[in-house]
This record gives structure tokens, C-alpha cells and sequence, in this order.
């Protein structure tokens, strides 16, 4: 009898597991990339979109460490296909930091990399291999 109740209780206990498994919405693959220079400031790339799928979602690009007197930078975000895009990033304590969306698909599989004006780091991520 202890066998039989076993049984039921893992068969049921698999079948909730299941249930949640099939109910969950679709995962979303953040990617993130730094610059490696450990003893200076610090450069990175975060995006938000899907796994496998060449557009970025939401590209976050953060300067850790800028100079004191820097309050805002602009930022180059380029794609070998879309070419480059300019935004504004602006100070957030220790860090400048800008986040653009695009609209569309203007993008290719490669990299697509971030690098702040005024700094020679670049950070990338590989589009559709994240």
C-alpha cells in the first residue's frame, strides 16, 4: 500500500511540475559584455532582447569609473549592418550610463559593440549567439 501511495504522489508532483514548466512565459537571454581593464574605468554592454535572435531589445551602455569631471558622454553603438548610432548617456553616481531601444530590426548577426567618446574601451556582444 505504501508503494501504490508513493507512486500517486510522484505522479502527481510530476504533473505540477509539468503544468508550471508549460504555463511559464518565454525566457529572455540578456546578454552583457566588459572591457577587461581592471585598474581603470571600466566599459559595458547589457541588452534585453531574445535568445538566438538578432535584436538587441533594450542596449544599456554604462561607463564604470569616468573621470570626476565627466557628467554626461556620448555613446557610439554600432552593428557592421546597421552602422553606428549616437546617444547620450549621463552620470548616475560612480557610473554614466544610457539606454536606447530600437525600433524595427535594424540589425545583423555579429557584434554589436558600445564605446564611450573620450575612451578607447569598447564593449561587445555577439547578437544572436547570446
Amino acid at each position: 500500500m505504501r508503494s501504490r501511495a508513493r507512486t500517486r504522489i510522484l505522479t502527481l508532483a510530476g504533473t505540477v511540475a509539468l503544468a508550471t514548466l508549460t504555463a511559464a512565459p518565454a525566457a529572455h537571454a540578456a546578454a552583457s559584455g566588459c572591457t577587461h581593464n581592471w585598474s581603470g574605468p571600466q566599459v559595458c554592454i547589457a541588452t534585453t532582447g531574445e535568445s538566438g535572435n538578432v535584436y538587441p531589445g533594450t542596449i544599456t551602455a554604462t561607463w564604470t569609473n569616468p573621470p570626476a569631471s565627466r557628467s554626461k558622454a556620448t555613446v557610439y553603438v554600432t552593428n557592421w549592418y546597421m552602422g553606428t548610432h549616437t546617444m547620450t548617456a549621463t552620470r548616475h553616481g560612480d557610473e554614466i550610463r544610457g539606454s536606447w531601444t530600437p525600433k524595427g530590426n535594424p540589425f545583423a548577426d555579429g557584434d554589436l559593440c558600445v564605446r564611450f567618446k573620450g575612451s578607447s574601451a569598447k564593449a561587445c556582444v555577439d547578437l544572436i549567439n547570446r
